[in-house]
């Protein structure tokens, strides 16, 4: 009787530990499996194909463009406005040499410089008119129009404000994508083996490169036009007679009147002359052997009729 009580004891708790170990087991092989998963994911990773690489590359480079950088730096900064601005001005001053010295030493205040000047004066030296291309910083236009005005009496004056924000932020941003590329062909270039590689590598940076170079000089054109405005001031006298003409009487003025009447005199009796004159050595070169022909002869006849034979 013990002995079968024992085996019946017996039988359950073997089945009870055989249960224990296969569950165990089964525990074992799971945790391997998800070990050995993210390993060869982590070596898939690491394994990673040149072409994949450039492809991430790629799309970092294109996550980084300039337009998402400008839209990033755009929603933390306010946009700077850029504008080429230009102005005309014509005046009548009372006085244009002190209009001009005036003009020049406003445009040198504000740190602008003289582009172009064109000034003209009488026999006597006073200045006629002046025609003159200033630059002026941008912010200060509006300032240098207004005071441009107040040097005369004004008889026309223009402005003009172009809004070009866009397409300086738009070739900012073509200056920095090509000079990335053309960093990018450049370690194409050194990796280089092959002759025919590195031909076609060099022809196409050559392209690069000038692409470059001209989106820089527009670039430099643009801020060039942007920081400092284009004003044309033309200065020039009025209609009205100068004070010092009506102030001059007496004996002076009645001498400059008559020289300046004799010298129309002159002119217009050497212009006589020689109108005439062409006319005059034509007779005379005619004339004068005709002249001696009929002396000679009619001298002759006397002869002959004082002495008959």
């Amino acid at each position: 009787m013990k002995k079968k009580l024992w085996v019946v004891l017996a039988v359950p708790v073997l089945f009870l530990v055989v249960v224990l170990a296969i569950a165990g087991l089964s525990m074992r092989n799971d945790s391997q499996q998800h070990s050995s998963s993210g390993g060869s994911a982590a070596s898939g990773d690491s394994k990673q194909t040149p072409r994949e690489m450039t492809s991430d590359r790629t799309s970092a480079l294109t996550d980084s463009t300039p337009d998402a950088v400008g839209k990033q730096a755009g929603s933390a900064e306010p946009m700077t406005r850029a504008a080429i601005s230009t102005g005309q001005v014509t005046l009548h001053p009372e006085s244009i040499t002190r209009a001009r010295a005036e003009v020049m030493r406003l445009v040198s205040s504000w740190g602008g410089t003289i582009a172009e000047e064109q000034t003209s004066g009488d026999d006597r030296g006073r200045i006629v008119d002046s025609t003159m291309t200033l630059r002026v910083p941008t912010p200060k236009f509006s300032e240098a129009m207004s005071a441009f005005a107040g040097l005369g009496t004004v008889e026309q004056q223009s402005r003009k404000s172009e809004d070009v924000t866009t397409r300086v932020i738009d070739n900012a941003a073509r200056v920095r994508a090509a000079e990335r590329s053309i960093r990018q062909i450049e370690n194409l270039l050194g990796r280089a083996e092959k002759l025919s590689d590195i031909i076609a590598i060099e022809s196409g940076l050559a392209r690069r490169q000038a692409d470059l170079d001209s989106l820089k000089s527009q670039q430099a054109y643009l801020a060039d036009q942007t920081s400092l405005s284009s004003i044309n001031v033309y200065l020039s006298r009025t209609g009205v007679v100068p004070p010092h003409q009506d102030e001059a009487r007496g004996f002076l003025h009645g001498l400059d009147t008559g020289w300046t009447a004799m010298k129309g005199a002159t002119l217009v009796l050497l212009t006589v002359v020689g109108a005439v004159l062409p006319f005059a050595l034509v007779l005379v070169l005619l004339g004068v052997p005709l002249w001696l022909v009929v002396r000679r002869r009619l001298s002759a006849a006397q002869l002959g009729a004082a002495h008959p034979q």
